[in-house]
């Protein structure tokens, strides 16, 4: 890795050796980040970071790409595609389980925002409210998986509703236009799409509410980024924990600077809703007074126990320090 500093050069080093030594400290070490999904409120904090200077000062060209799910997401840096990804971490454990070379290195959301979301004029506040209706589920999506978490919990059956099944818009659609009463996803970009598109007010049961909680969207890092990159690890930590800080502070900012980078990104109004809608979820009450990403050990055990136990993965596949690292966190 390219040294972030000049060592103090002697007065009897030529001009133009010190020009090249000013070129070398100004170099940045680049680093690729692919997103989980399109661009939107969520990840404004990102952008923060980039227009207000935070991996520049870092030493850090920081690239973001869009995304196309969690899955894609881990695959992308578990194959040398991209150097680290944004992503949900009970997807990533499960890739891991299976050979992937990839850890999170800092876990932001915390708290999990997977409900049941629908209309509040379908009058549905509790578990036993879901019986008789119609349920959109995205398979093989991250909000699905802790769907069976859900249902176990709550005493549910799959004969207790009817099911259809599409991608996550999809399922958005179909709340939207009727075809379903309650869609599975997260209690912040569907319930607000599902709020804007039809001009009435949406509702979610959380799963966290009913105990169900499982980390989710973290960064990701392939082992040998961590074996071999750590210190550009933890000054990209560095830098994102200071965006994020702000983001909670003034949400409008942060979108202010992704809509500077991407103008046509979406509304802005919009995106401010969804990040102020995501804030809540970067903390458990066991962190709530702790530093971002600062994410307990309690938390971390119990996702990966209940991953492992609901994805139906080997019970030797339930080793925490397998699929995470708290080494990076600032």
């Amino acid at each position: 890795m390219k040294s972030r500093r000049l060592s103090r050069m002697a007065a009897a080093l030529s001009i133009a050796a010190i020009c090249c030594g000013s070129t070398a400290a100004n170099a940045k070490d680049s680093l690729t980040m692919m997103l989980n999904y399109t661009v939107n409120g969520a990840v404004a904090p990102f952008y923060l970071g980039k227009v207000k200077g935070y991996y520049d000062a870092e030493g850090i060209d920081l690239k973001l790409m869009e995304g196309h799910g969690s899955g894609p997401t881990v695959q992308a840096v578990a194959t040398h595609n991209v150097d680290i990804g944004y992503a949900d971490f009970s997807t990533m454990v499960k890739v891991a389980a299976m050979g992937a070379p990839v850890k999170a290195i800092g876990v932001l959301m915390q708290e999990n925002p997977t409900s049941v979301v629908g209309l509040a004029e379908k009058n549905i506040k509790t578990p036993q409210d879901i019986k008789g209706k119609t349920v959109a589920v995205a398979p093989g999506d991250a909000s699905s998986q802790l769907w069976t978490m859900f249902m176990n919990k709550v005493g549910l059956k799959d004969s207790d509703f009817k099911t259809i099944t599409g991608n996550p818009q999809t399922t958005i659609n179909a709340v939207i236009t009727g075809q379903a009463d309650l869609l599975v996803g997260f209690a912040t970009i569907p319930l607000i799409s599902v709020e804007q598109a039809t001009k009435k007010p949406a509702r979610a049961i959380l799963f966290a509410d009913y105990n169900v909680n499982v980390a989710t969207l973290s960064i990701i890092a392939r082992d040998d980024m961590i074996k071999d990159n750590a210190d550009l690890l933890k000054r990209f930590m560095r830098a994102t924990a200071k965006a994020v800080n702000d983001s909670e502070k003034d949400p409008a900012a942060a979108v202010d600077a992704l809509l500077k980078t991407l103008p046509a990104a979406g509304s802005r109004d919009t995106m401010i809703r969804t990040l102020k809608a995501t804030i809540p979820f970067y903390r458990t009450p066991d962190t709530e007074q702790a530093p971002i990403f600062h994410v307990s050990t309690k938390n971390i055990n119990d996702s990966v126990a209940s991953i492992v136990q609901y994805s139906k993965l080997d019970p030797s596949a339930n080793v925490p320090a397998k699929y995470y690292t708290g080494a990076f966190v600032p």
